[in-house]
């Protein structure tokens, strides 16, 4: 528990540290406040090491990384608009939710708010935190396999339909639900080690 939620304590702190750039005015100026390559979807699926499977549209998600050893992450955005969304397998917690968000109000205020949304084979349970130049979704997805998942997703943004739209092609590796978004090519997730610079190897 301790290092998930410092992890995912770490990413909000690192959105609210971000201040007004040059980079940011030009941005604001000329647009570009996304990551967004294409229109057109180009799906890829990615297996982490911690047995999270995700389909996730490299146009507009970069490659997703080994946060940790148990942690898959993706991130998306810039200085302007910034997502970053951690899955993880191997904690177990008495109550995810109230626990993550209990942490969060003693480090900002908050406004929380339930939400609701679907993923295929499985029940979801997700409160949103409005923490007003950023916001942050804390989920807990039961698969009916018997895994569970859980979510911890920033956002300097009030867009959160991407997070949404990225779950549900969220499974545990070796159970796809048949309906199950399918992708050409195959990313493996890379680790620390294999990073860069910053940007991340295929290993495709």
């Amino acid at each position: 528990m301790k290092k998930w939620t410092a992890a995912a304590l770490a990413a909000l702190t690192a959105l609210t540290l971000t201040g007004c750039s040059f980079q940011d005015v030009m941005l604001y100026l000329y647009g570009g406040d996304s990551f967004v390559t294409s229109a057109e979807p180009d799906y890829t699926t990615c297996d982490g090491d911690n047995g999270v499977t995700v389909v996730y549209d490299q146009n507009q998600w970069e490659q997703p990384v080994m946060a940790q050893d148990d942690t898959l992450s993706l991130t998306t955005g810039n200085q302007l608009s910034y997502t970053v969304v951690l899955l993880q397998t191997t904690d177990t917690y008495t109550d995810f939710l109230a626990q993550s968000g209990q942490e969060l109000e003693e480090t900002t205020g908050t406004v929380r708010y339930d939400i609701g949304f679907t993923v295929p084979d499985a029940a979801v349970s997700a409160v949103r935190y409005d923490c007003g130049s950023y916001q942050t979704i804390f989920a807990q997805i039961d698969y009916d396999c018997g895994e569970t998942i859980y979510v911890t997703a920033a956002a300097r943004t009030q867009d959160y339909e991407p997070i949404i739209a990225l779950l549900q092609n969220v499974w545990p590796t070796g159970h796809a639900p048949e309906n199950a978004r399918t992708a050409d090519k195959t990313t493996k997730a890379v680790t620390e080690d294999d990073v860069n610079g910053g940007r991340s190897k295929s290993l495709a």
